[in-house]
């Protein structure tokens, strides 16, 4: 790992502040897949995460609502929130593994009964501002009659009623889970808000073979009519379906990748055929 550099002295003043009697020196390295705003430290013997402020991606997603998150779950769930600066967020970092399939269905369905039986957040999540938002700030040559029609429709319907209202993580997929120590651990909390069980399982990042396998354990450990969760997971897979085709197209407009347009094409197909 290399040293903090002079550019990052926010950084650097909110880990001395944090951390008062530590050097003032620490090692660091970018993570994964983070284009460079995340960031693996050592600290004063302790390996964190610096996540830094890349401007408003979508309503409510902010490093101050993301600490909010972090500091109502019940330890050993999420990292532990440690600083939160103007412009940095310094968390715990799990040391674990992180696979590239999720776990079996009954762990998975154990992991989001817990996470759903924590305390709300105090934000609700609205789908449909995300929605308009990303049609707004796509390629407007994208701007195709299905997806117009899409937007017409579910705005016409409104959003389902929830089921059981409940904080979501609205992130997961195998990259999220990490596995320490024979229990799962979720990372990446930015898009959490209270939300319905049942769209968490609509929007989990999972075949469908899996999803069904989750309804049935979900339902089981929840106390809930699987054939009511199963209608209720069904009612919001058009919303998560335009959600992800719309962060797609825009995650197109601003980095150019063609390959946004492939998976967009995909959760249009999807659309399409429902």
């Amino acid at each position: 790992m290399q040293s903090l550099k002079p550019s990052e002295a926010a950084l650097t003043a909110l880990l001395q502040s944090r951390f008062p009697a530590a050097q003032a020196a620490g090692s660091v390295s970018p993570l994964p897949g983070s284009s460079g705003q995340s960031l693996r430290l050592e600290w004063a013997g302790i390996p964190m995460v610096a996540r830094r402020d890349v401007g408003t991606l979508q309503p409510g997603v902010t490093l101050h609502r993301h600490y909010r998150a972090l500091k109502r779950l019940t330890p050993g769930l999420g990292p532990q929130p440690f600083a939160l600066g103007r412009t940095w967020l310094i968390t715990e970092f799990i040391d674990g593994e992180v696979f590239d399939t999720l776990p079996d269905a009954a762990s998975l369905a154990a992991l989001l009964y817990t996470l759903h039986h924590q305390t709300c957040f105090g934000w609700r999540i609205h789908l449909m501002p995300l929605l308009m938002r990303y049609w707004q700030q796509c390629d407007p040559a994208r701007r195709s009659p299905l997806w117009l029609r899409t937007l017409q429709r579910l705005g016409t319907q409104g959003e389902p009623r929830p089921l059981r209202l409940a904080p979501l993580h609205m992130d997961l997929h195998p990259g999220n889970i990490v596995h320490q120590s024979g229990k799962l651990r979720l990372i990446d909390w930015e898009y959490a808000g209270d939300g319905d069980v049942a769209l968490e399982i609509a929007a989990a990042s999972m075949s469908e073979a899996q999803r069904e396998s989750v309804i049935e354990q979900y339902a089981r450990l929840a106390s809930l009519d699987r054939r009511e969760l199963r209608a209720q997971v069904a009612r919001w897979r058009p919303w998560t379906d335009a959600l992800m085709a719309g962060w797609y197209e825009r995650h197109y407009w601003q980095t150019r990748d063609r390959h946004f347009i492939f998976l967009a094409n995909d959760a249009w197909n999807r659309l399409e055929n429902t």
